[in-house]
Protein backbone atom coordinates (compact mmCIF):
# COMPACT_ATOMS: atom_id res chain seq x y z
CA UNK A 1 0.00 0.00 0.00
CA UNK A 2 1.45 3.36 -1.01
CA UNK A 3 1.14 6.01 1.66
CA UNK A 4 0.98 9.67 0.62
CA UNK A 5 2.17 12.51 2.81
CA UNK A 6 0.83 16.06 2.72
CA UNK A 7 3.84 18.37 2.22
CA UNK A 8 1.78 21.52 2.74
CA UNK A 9 1.34 20.65 6.43
CA UNK A 10 5.06 20.72 7.14
CA UNK A 11 6.99 23.89 7.94
CA UNK A 12 10.68 24.88 7.98
CA UNK A 13 12.48 23.44 11.01
CA UNK A 14 15.73 24.15 12.83
CA UNK A 15 18.01 21.11 12.92
CA UNK A 16 21.66 20.86 13.92
CA UNK A 17 22.07 24.64 14.18
CA UNK A 18 21.00 25.46 10.61
CA UNK A 19 17.66 26.09 8.98
CA UNK A 20 16.70 22.63 7.76
CA UNK A 21 14.64 22.03 4.64
CA UNK A 22 11.12 20.73 4.97
CA UNK A 23 8.94 18.26 3.15
CA UNK A 24 7.14 21.22 1.63
CA UNK A 25 10.32 22.32 -0.12
CA UNK A 26 11.02 18.79 -1.37
CA UNK A 27 7.73 18.83 -3.27
CA UNK A 28 9.51 20.71 -6.09
CA UNK A 29 11.52 17.55 -6.80
CA UNK A 30 8.53 15.22 -7.16
CA UNK A 31 8.66 11.44 -7.10
CA UNK A 32 6.36 8.60 -6.02
CA UNK A 33 6.25 8.26 -2.20
CA UNK A 34 6.88 5.02 -0.26
CA UNK A 35 7.30 4.60 3.51
CA UNK A 36 10.45 2.68 4.51
CA UNK A 37 12.71 1.89 7.45
CA UNK A 38 16.40 2.72 6.90
CA UNK A 39 18.81 0.16 8.31
CA UNK A 40 22.09 2.00 7.73
CA UNK A 41 24.06 4.46 5.65
CA UNK A 42 26.49 2.74 3.27
CA UNK A 43 28.34 5.95 2.41
CA UNK A 44 27.50 9.64 2.27
CA UNK A 45 24.72 9.22 -0.30
CA UNK A 46 23.61 5.57 -0.18
CA UNK A 47 21.24 3.75 2.17
CA UNK A 48 20.44 0.14 2.95
CA UNK A 49 16.78 -0.35 3.80
CA UNK A 50 15.49 -2.77 6.41
CA UNK A 51 14.20 -5.01 3.59
CA UNK A 52 17.70 -5.21 2.08
CA UNK A 53 17.20 -2.89 -0.88
CA UNK A 54 19.84 -0.23 -1.55
CA UNK A 55 18.88 3.36 -2.35
CA UNK A 56 21.11 6.03 -3.83
CA UNK A 57 19.95 9.42 -2.64
CA UNK A 58 19.10 11.28 -5.84
CA UNK A 59 20.86 14.43 -7.05
CA UNK A 60 23.77 14.25 -4.59
CA UNK A 61 27.37 13.11 -4.58
CA UNK A 62 29.38 12.52 -1.42
CA UNK A 63 33.09 11.59 -1.32
CA UNK A 64 33.94 8.47 -3.35
CA UNK A 65 36.89 6.13 -3.48
CA UNK A 66 38.20 7.84 -6.62
CA UNK A 67 38.63 11.03 -4.58
CA UNK A 68 41.49 9.33 -2.75
CA UNK A 69 40.39 10.49 0.69
CA UNK A 70 39.30 7.62 2.92
CA UNK A 71 38.83 9.93 5.92
CA UNK A 72 36.38 12.15 4.01
CA UNK A 73 34.48 9.05 2.85
CA UNK A 74 34.27 7.73 6.43
CA UNK A 75 33.15 11.12 7.77
CA UNK A 76 30.36 11.35 5.19
CA UNK A 77 29.10 7.85 6.00
CA UNK A 78 29.17 8.55 9.74
CA UNK A 79 27.36 11.88 9.31
CA UNK A 80 24.58 10.35 7.21
CA UNK A 81 24.36 7.35 9.54
CA UNK A 82 23.85 9.59 12.55
CA UNK A 83 20.83 11.10 10.81
CA UNK A 84 19.18 8.00 9.31
CA UNK A 85 20.32 4.71 10.87
CA UNK A 86 17.28 2.86 12.22
CA UNK A 87 14.92 5.68 11.23
CA UNK A 88 11.64 5.70 9.35
CA UNK A 89 11.57 7.69 6.13
CA UNK A 90 9.48 8.50 3.11
CA UNK A 91 11.20 7.82 -0.20
CA UNK A 92 10.20 9.67 -3.36
CA UNK A 93 11.25 7.33 -6.16
CA UNK A 94 12.47 8.68 -9.49
CA UNK A 95 11.85 5.21 -10.93
CA UNK A 96 10.84 1.82 -9.59
CA UNK A 97 13.60 0.24 -11.69
CA UNK A 98 17.04 -0.28 -10.18
CA UNK A 99 20.23 0.97 -11.85
CA UNK A 100 22.99 -1.34 -13.09
CA UNK A 101 24.33 -1.60 -9.54
CA UNK A 102 20.96 -2.75 -8.22
CA UNK A 103 20.18 0.58 -6.50
CA UNK A 104 16.97 2.57 -6.50
CA UNK A 105 17.23 6.35 -6.88
CA UNK A 106 15.07 8.52 -4.64
CA UNK A 107 14.64 11.70 -2.68
CA UNK A 108 14.07 11.07 1.01
CA UNK A 109 12.35 12.70 3.97
CA UNK A 110 13.12 11.40 7.44
CA UNK A 111 9.81 11.03 9.27
CA UNK A 112 11.25 12.25 12.57
CA UNK A 113 11.46 16.03 12.20
CA UNK A 114 10.13 15.89 8.62
CA UNK A 115 13.70 16.50 7.42
CA UNK A 116 14.43 16.63 3.67
CA UNK A 117 17.68 14.66 3.59
CA UNK A 118 19.04 15.97 0.28
CA UNK A 119 18.88 19.62 1.27
CA UNK A 120 20.20 18.93 4.76
CA UNK A 121 23.20 16.95 3.50
CA UNK A 122 24.00 19.70 0.99
CA UNK A 123 23.64 22.55 3.49
CA UNK A 124 25.85 20.73 6.01
CA UNK A 125 28.52 20.20 3.35
CA UNK A 126 28.27 16.42 3.71
CA UNK A 127 27.51 16.11 -0.03
CA UNK A 128 27.38 18.34 -3.12
CA UNK A 129 24.68 18.77 -5.73
CA UNK A 130 25.28 16.27 -8.54
CA UNK A 131 23.07 16.16 -11.66
CA UNK A 132 19.46 17.35 -11.32
CA UNK A 133 17.11 17.12 -14.31
CA UNK A 134 14.25 18.99 -12.63
CA UNK A 135 14.93 22.75 -12.89
CA UNK A 136 12.88 23.71 -9.80
CA UNK A 137 14.52 20.97 -7.75
CA UNK A 138 17.96 22.12 -8.94
CA UNK A 139 17.18 25.71 -7.95
CA UNK A 140 16.24 24.65 -4.41
CA UNK A 141 19.25 22.39 -3.88
CA UNK A 142 21.74 24.84 -5.39
CA UNK A 143 20.57 27.51 -2.96
CA UNK A 144 21.32 25.18 -0.06
CA UNK A 145 24.72 24.45 -1.59
CA UNK A 146 25.43 28.18 -1.92
CA UNK A 147 24.74 28.55 1.81
CA UNK A 148 27.24 25.77 2.54
CA UNK A 149 29.93 27.28 0.31
CA UNK A 150 29.58 30.69 1.95
CA UNK A 151 29.85 29.10 5.41
CA UNK A 152 32.69 26.79 4.25
CA UNK A 153 30.71 23.95 5.77
CA UNK A 154 32.02 20.40 5.61
CA UNK A 155 33.57 19.54 2.25
CA UNK A 156 33.73 23.20 1.19
CA UNK A 157 36.46 23.81 3.77
CA UNK A 158 38.70 21.21 2.09
CA UNK A 159 40.71 22.19 -0.99
CA UNK A 160 40.14 18.83 -2.67
CA UNK A 161 36.36 19.35 -2.69
CA UNK A 162 36.13 23.15 -2.86
CA UNK A 163 35.50 25.11 -6.06
CA UNK A 164 38.37 24.82 -8.57
CA UNK A 165 39.66 27.87 -10.44
CA UNK A 166 39.30 27.27 -14.19
CA UNK A 167 42.81 28.67 -14.69
CA UNK A 168 44.37 26.13 -12.31
CA UNK A 169 45.06 23.68 -15.14
CA UNK A 170 47.53 21.47 -13.27
CA UNK A 171 45.16 21.02 -10.34
CA UNK A 172 42.33 20.17 -12.72
CA UNK A 173 44.41 17.62 -14.59
CA UNK A 174 45.32 16.00 -11.27
CA UNK A 175 41.60 15.65 -10.55
CA UNK A 176 40.84 13.76 -13.79
CA UNK A 177 37.99 11.27 -13.35
CA UNK A 178 36.58 13.03 -10.30
CA UNK A 179 33.40 15.05 -9.88
CA UNK A 180 34.36 18.72 -9.47
CA UNK A 181 32.86 22.20 -9.34
CA UNK A 182 34.76 24.79 -11.40
CA UNK A 183 34.42 28.56 -11.75
CA UNK A 184 36.00 30.86 -14.31
CA UNK A 185 35.60 33.41 -17.06
CA UNK A 186 34.92 32.29 -20.62
CA UNK A 187 37.69 33.57 -22.93
CA UNK A 188 36.52 32.11 -26.22
CA UNK A 189 33.41 30.46 -27.64
CA UNK A 190 33.71 28.09 -30.59
CA UNK A 191 31.28 25.84 -32.43
CA UNK A 192 31.75 22.65 -34.43
CA UNK A 193 29.78 19.46 -35.13
CA UNK A 194 26.68 20.62 -33.23
CA UNK A 195 28.69 21.31 -30.11
CA UNK A 196 29.65 24.56 -28.41
CA UNK A 197 33.10 24.89 -26.84
CA UNK A 198 33.56 27.34 -23.96
CA UNK A 199 37.29 27.89 -23.51
CA UNK A 200 38.78 29.41 -20.36
CA UNK A 201 42.21 30.22 -21.77
CA UNK A 202 43.98 31.11 -24.99
CA UNK A 203 45.63 27.69 -25.33
CA UNK A 204 42.58 25.83 -26.60
CA UNK A 205 44.30 22.44 -26.53
CA UNK A 206 45.67 22.86 -23.00
CA UNK A 207 43.33 25.06 -20.97
CA UNK A 208 40.01 24.15 -19.37
CA UNK A 209 37.06 23.68 -21.74
CA UNK A 210 33.33 23.04 -21.33
CA UNK A 211 31.68 21.08 -24.13
CA UNK A 212 27.97 21.83 -24.65
CA UNK A 213 25.92 19.60 -26.98
CA UNK A 214 23.42 21.50 -29.11
CA UNK A 215 20.39 20.36 -27.10
CA UNK A 216 21.89 21.71 -23.85
CA UNK A 217 22.77 25.03 -25.53
CA UNK A 218 19.19 25.36 -26.80
CA UNK A 219 17.78 24.65 -23.33
CA UNK A 220 19.97 27.39 -21.84
CA UNK A 221 19.06 29.79 -24.62
CA UNK A 222 15.35 29.11 -24.11
CA UNK A 223 15.83 29.88 -20.40
CA UNK A 224 17.06 33.36 -21.27
CA UNK A 225 20.77 33.32 -22.14
CA UNK A 226 22.46 31.72 -25.16
CA UNK A 227 25.95 30.37 -24.31
CA UNK A 228 27.09 31.61 -27.73
CA UNK A 229 27.14 35.07 -26.10
CA UNK A 230 29.03 34.05 -22.97
CA UNK A 231 32.48 35.31 -23.92
CA UNK A 232 33.69 37.39 -20.97
CA UNK A 233 31.04 35.91 -18.67
CA UNK A 234 31.85 34.20 -15.39
CA UNK A 235 30.23 30.80 -14.90
CA UNK A 236 30.18 27.84 -12.53
CA UNK A 237 30.04 24.28 -13.86
CA UNK A 238 29.93 20.82 -12.28
CA UNK A 239 30.73 17.43 -13.74
CA UNK A 240 33.28 14.66 -14.25
CA UNK A 241 36.67 15.90 -15.43
CA UNK A 242 38.40 14.22 -18.35
CA UNK A 243 41.49 15.04 -20.36
CA UNK A 244 40.85 16.40 -23.86
CA UNK A 245 44.22 17.94 -24.52
CA UNK A 246 43.53 20.06 -21.47
CA UNK A 247 41.00 19.36 -18.70
CA UNK A 248 37.37 19.35 -19.86
CA UNK A 249 33.80 18.71 -18.77
CA UNK A 250 31.08 17.66 -21.23
CA UNK A 251 27.57 18.46 -20.08
CA UNK A 252 24.39 16.53 -20.77
CA UNK A 253 22.01 18.80 -18.87
CA UNK A 254 21.55 22.54 -18.49
CA UNK A 255 21.25 22.48 -14.69
CA UNK A 256 24.95 21.59 -14.38
CA UNK A 257 26.04 25.08 -15.44
CA UNK A 258 25.30 28.44 -13.78
CA UNK A 259 25.77 31.86 -15.32
CA UNK A 260 27.18 34.01 -12.52
CA UNK A 261 27.29 37.31 -14.43
CA UNK A 262 23.81 38.55 -15.22
CA UNK A 263 22.71 41.86 -16.63
CA UNK A 264 21.70 44.32 -13.92
CA UNK A 265 18.22 45.72 -14.61
CA UNK A 266 18.15 49.46 -15.26
CA UNK A 267 16.60 51.47 -12.46
CA UNK A 268 13.36 53.19 -13.32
Amino acid sequence: MVSRIKPALVGILFFGGVLAASAQEQAACGGKPYPVRIAEALDGHSLRLADGRVVRIANLIAPLGIDGDSKALARARAALGEIVNGKDAMLFLESESADRYGRLSAQAIRVEGKLWLEAHLVEQGIARVYFVTNAECAKALLQHEANARIAKAGLWAESKFAVFDAEAVDALLAAEGRFVVVEGTVRHVGEARRRLYLDFGRRFTKDFTIILPDNVRKTLAAAGSDPKSWRGKRIRVRGILFSWGGPAIELNQAQAIELLDRDIPKSE
